[in-house]
């Protein structure tokens, strides 16, 4: 009786986890966007992006109310794995990493990932056990970076597109610029936990519009100083 027991305990884990939704306010108003990084709800449906929060290390997001508690085997967090995000070392032959569930970075043979950030189109997602890099869902049992990321196929990278709408539900670059008022670096809305992106506010004819651009490689977007650097704010995942 008692394995039986053990065993159906171990299915509704397993069911629980499975269930599990990234970036979704829970019942403690704690949104997870990967196993050990949330956002704060209160009270709201809808996560407040202004703050990214981070567990400590050997730590897990989940959905009690501690919000982080200590990583088990008996307990899994509640949004996925992020052990490979950003990992080159993920893909047999080097030739990508997953940066979350849809985007991706190439890495040519390299430790680390370089260049441009690229967009799975929809229904597809990032395997690093695949050489097409984005593949079909329903193919993938995990997905090799469990981190959720709206950005869409399109993702506004360094084309200067002004219409891009930023990852998740935001506003876009233009929207940015015009609510700012001024020229200048500005975060993305909302903002982007990897800190790569970020809006560039000019003008043009006396009319301020507004750009979505990545930082260079080994950069990343500081908000207090409005501008990228080499050294990796402590809020970044």
């Amino acid at each position: 009786m008692s394995l039986i027991l053990a065993t159906l305990l171990l299915l509704l884990l397993h069911s629980n986890y499975a269930a599990g939704e990234c970036n979704v306010c829970q019942s403690n108003q704690a949104a997870c966007i990967n196993s050990t990084s949330f956002y704060l709800c209160f009270g709201d449906d809808v996560p407040n992006t202004e703050t990214l929060y981070h567990c400590k290390e050997g730590f897990d997001c989940t959905d009690l109310n501690a919000i982080c508690v200590q990583s088990s085997s008996q307990r899994r967090p509640s949004c996925g794995d992020t052990s490979l995000c950003g990992m080159c070392s993920a893909h047999r032959n080097h030739l990508f990493a997953c940066l979350s569930r849809t985007t991706f970075q190439m890495c040519y043979g390299a430790i680390r990932p370089i260049g441009q950030i690229g967009y799975c189109p929809q229904g597809l997602v990032c395997d690093a056990n695949s050489d097409a890099i984005c593949v079909l869902e329903e193919l993938v049992e995990s997905a090799t970076c469990d981190v959720v990321d709206e950005g869409g196929d399109d993702g506004g990278g360094n084309d200067g597109s002004e219409n891009t709408s930023t990852p998740g539900i935001g506003l876009t670059p233009q929207q940015v610029c015009s609510a700012m008022g001024q020229v200048g670096l500005y975060p993305t809305s909302p903002m982007d936990p990897y800190c790569k992106r970020y809006i560039y506010c000019y003008k043009e004819n006396g009319i301020i519009k507004g750009v979505q651009y990545n930082c260079s490689s080994g950069s990343y977007y500081n908000v207090q100083l409005e501008q990228c650097v080499f050294n990796k704010p402590t809020y970044c995942l």
